[in-house]
């Protein structure tokens, strides 16, 4: 059979036997042959252009400022906790849902554990600054969508930590920001402890904050923004347009937010039942909603949104106060906390899911176990000993 289909081919059994060989190697030991959608990447002197998918979404407005539009989102029923998504080709509605209080009263007290680092810092109270990253600020973010890649890569998976933070709700963002403009214009006012004072004051202040999402910046993407960014007098020059996590979201907005604690609870905590040796670790499902700062059709609340956030960053680190922000909303919350039973180990907590009875090997003898038997089930259950 094999030999007929070789001659109706007009395939000479030694091209054959070569053909298959050659596939042979690249597929089992990585012979560098170019995949249906990887690249052959040459390292040295090259520049990574966008394909064309991402060139359409790049515009420049009247101030020739280069801004965005995000293709696979629509934010119109934002405010009735609603949005579509277009993920993996399908649009779809989805809801938005409220991060639960455990959540809530864990990054509070990160939070003001931070700050309380930092004014101890500034004040002269100690000389050493010893902030660990990771924890409430520094989630993992995790996307994946844009198969082609920016030529960097064969993969379109990626992991990235992000510098996340809370965001005021819609009417109470001006709130917010008069709050800490007022301790920038006074001037009797200690730069930057008063900052941090009072923002410990505001995040205690639960009702002021939105639960449905979190807030970051897009710090690499669409640099140069126009001529005058530079870095020490140079124009910005990252030799990519874009980011992976930016390409990844403009593809398909679906992701996946991490957070795990700088610390384990030592029973003190008024999460998580004041039990302590947990490792607060939660996820975040839902969706990126990327905001370009220089985009002309802005609304009213994403302008207030873009603004708030650069406040906030440009003027703790310096720097640009027009960049791209990217608001994660969530969809649905899981507690990842290693042996916080029932509630933890990879549940659903928003909304609410029912797991129903365990599926553990229930054992009911009907007489007392001899040793033996005993040294079976121990086996069967695989209980370490």
């Amino acid at each position: 059979m094999i030999k007929k289909f070789i001659n109706e081919k007009t395939i000479k059994r030694r091209s054959f036997l070569k053909l298959a060989g050659l596939s042979s190697v690249g597929l089992s030991l990585g012979f560098p042959l170019t995949t249906l959608w990887g690249k052959t990447i040459d390292s040295e002197n090259r520049e990574i252009k966008s394909e064309s998918f991402f060139k359409k979404i790049w515009h420049r407005n009247k101030e020739d400022k280069r801004y965005f539009i995000t293709p696979n989102l629509k934010t119109n029923w934002i405010d009735k906790n609603i949005i579509l998504a277009k993920v993996d080709g399908w649009w779809r509605a989805y809801s938005l849902r409220e991060f639960d209080n455990e959540f809530h009263e864990w990054w509070i007290a990160e939070k003001l554990w931070y700050y309380d680092q930092l004014i101890a810092f500034f004040e002269g109270e100690t000389d050493e600054l010893n902030i660990p990253n990771g924890g409430h600020h520094h989630p993992m973010l995790s996307t994946y969508g844009n198969k082609k890649g920016r030529g960097d890569s064969d993969f379109h998976l990626n992991t990235t930590p992000k510098g996340f933070s809370l965001l005021p709700k819609p009417d109470k963002i001006d709130y917010v920001t008069q709050q800490i403009e007022a301790v920038y214009n006074d001037p009797d006012a200690k730069i930057p402890v008063d900052i941090f004072k009072k923002r410990k004051e505001l995040y205690q202040q639960k009702d002021l904050w939105d639960k449905t999402r979190f807030v970051t910046l897009e710090l690499y993407s669409g640099r140069p923004i126009d001529e005058d960014d530079k870095i020490n007098g140079e124009l910005i020059n990252f030799g990519f347009l874009e980011t992976h996590t930016f390409q990844n979201l403009i593809k398909n907005p679906m992701a996946t937010l991490t957070y795990m604690s700088l610390f384990n609870t030592d029973g003190s905590q008024s999460y998580f039942e004041g039990r302590e040796g947990l490792t607060p670790t939660f996820e975040f499902r839902g969706f990126c909603w990327l905001i370009s700062y220089h985009n002309p059709n802005l609304t009213e609340y994403e302008k207030a949104i873009a603004d708030y956030v650069n406040q906030a960053h440009c003027r703790y680190h310096g720097g640009r106060c027009d960049l791209a922000a990217n608001i994660f909303l969530i969809v649905e919350q899981f507690n990842n906390t290693p042996g916080y039973d029932p509630y933890g180990r990879g549940r659903r907590s928003v909304p609410p899911y029912d797991y129903g009875v365990s599926s553990a090997i229930t054992i009911k003898p009907k007489k007392k176990l001899t040793l033996d038997e005993k040294i079976n089930l121990i086996k069967m259950l695989r209980i370490p000993v």
